[in-house]
């Protein structure tokens, strides 16, 4: 019986052994890591068709998820997957577990990866905040493009810190309350630091003083705010959100805020961050908006002045009726009547003329128009005072000779 348990025992242990093929990865405290997750480390090999042939999920072990200070990212872009963070200072080391799918033939494989943190020697007493709206995350994992980014400081911008500027922050801005862009083409944007013991160089302060005026804003546009040292960053490849530009003393040094990473990421992001309004907010955070006031202003005011005007516009026309009927009363009596006589003289001069134009008519028209007429005693009679009608046009006749 014995027996049997050791060997069930040394099957479990050489199983285990089996999973654990995978070499561990040493990370240093303030430092960022990187991780790729890849085909190869399941022994796969990328066939290219789908694109998305490989699904991993990363979790601890025995967990259904990440430490909060680990994030994963996949790149469709490279086709693999990407571990990355900031370890803390009290953790020694930790153990993932991937797991991974082939969508094809769909085979599932396992791998589980130590990790073990060890304390930098000499971390960052001063940083550099930095917002690149043109990435994305995984495109900080490039060592080439990562390069051109801290030779820029490194020859331009901060020459004491050649020897040992590092990343010691690197997140999504989408994660830290950044919207996405309008062109999904155009990348979602990437916050970073690059820190040293080196002290800021004047170059750095005197850019801080530069684009200090554009804290108040959230978001500088990406053609907002041209810097004197605009050159040396859009020639390496960076389009960078002047906003967010921050010089970060020892006093917030990466190795004093280790350990807030971890328990409570929004609060570095706070004390780090004072002044970077992009940042997200909580609900409760939100400030309620009372609209009572825009609806009294929107509605009472035209309706009182509708009124007021109506009631003007009233008096008006009332005023203006009864100075006319005053007027009619002041008028003499003389006036009317020869106001009436006149009347009638215009009246049978009317008449008379078309009493005139009905005796010029032909026999058949006058007798249809008399038909019409209302008197029946009417005496016109046909041809009195009417014109004759002239003679017919001929053409005249002339000689040949002529």
């Amino acid at each position: 019986m014995c027996a049997r348990t050791f060997t069930n025992f040394l099957i479990v242990y050489f199983a285990f052994i089996s999973v654990l093929n995978v070499k561990g990865e040493n990370v240093l405290v303030t430092e960022v890591f990187e991780i790729v997750i890849n085909p190869s480390m399941f022994n796969w090999t990328y066939e290219g068709d789908p694109p998305d042939q490989f699904v991993y999920q990363p979790s601890l072990l025995d967990a259904p998820d990440l430490p909060s200070w680990i994030n994963y990212v996949y790149s469709n872009k490279h086709h693999v997957g990407y571990l990355y963070g900031v370890p803390p200072e009290k953790e020694q080391h930790i153990i993932l577990e991937i797991i991974a799918l082939n969508r094809n033939t769909y085979e599932t494989k396992r791998v589980v990866l130590p990790i073990y943190i060890t304390q930098k020697r000499y971390p960052a007493k001063y940083e550099v905040q930095l917002k690149i709206d043109n990435l994305n995350v995984e495109d900080m994992f490039d060592v080439e493009r990562m390069e051109r980014l801290k030779d820029v400081f490194r020859k331009q911008l901060w020459k004491d810190s050649d020897e040992d500027l590092y990343v010691t922050f690197l997140a999504s801005a989408i994660e830290l309350g950044a919207r996405l862009p309008l062109n999904p083409k155009e990348g979602e944007g990437v916050v970073l630091r690059l820190g040293s013991q080196s002290p800021l160089s004047m170059e750095l302060q005197e850019l801080q003083e530069e684009v200090k005026p554009l804290w108040k804003r959230v978001s500088c546009p990406r053609d907002y705010k041209r810097t004197t040292v605009e050159r040396f960053f859009r020639d390496a490849g960076f389009v960078l959100d002047w906003c967010a530009f921050r010089l970060l003393d020892d006093n917030s040094s990466a190795m004093q805020h280790s350990q807030e990473k971890v328990e409570n990421p929004s609060s570095l992001l706070e004390q780090k961050l004072p002044d970077n309004k992009w940042v997200g907010i909580a609900r409760k955070d939100v400030p309620q908006r009372n609209y009572t006031h825009e609806f009294l202003v929107t509605i009472l005011v035209p309706m009182f002045i509708m009124t007021l005007l109506a009631i003007i516009l009233s008096l008006i026309l009332c005023f203006h009726h009864e100075g006319i009927s005053k007027e009619m009363v002041h008028v003499p009596i003389g006036e009317m009547t020869q106001y009436a006589t006149i009347n009638r003289v215009t009246y049978t001069l009317r008449s008379l003329s078309n009493q005139r134009d009905f005796a010029c008519l032909s026999p058949e028209m006058y007798a249809g128009v008399r038909s019409h007429t209302n008197s029946p005693t009417s005496t016109i009679s046909r041809g009195v005072h009417c014109r004759p009608s002239p003679p017919p046009y001929v053409k005249p006749k002339f000689s040949a000779e002529f």
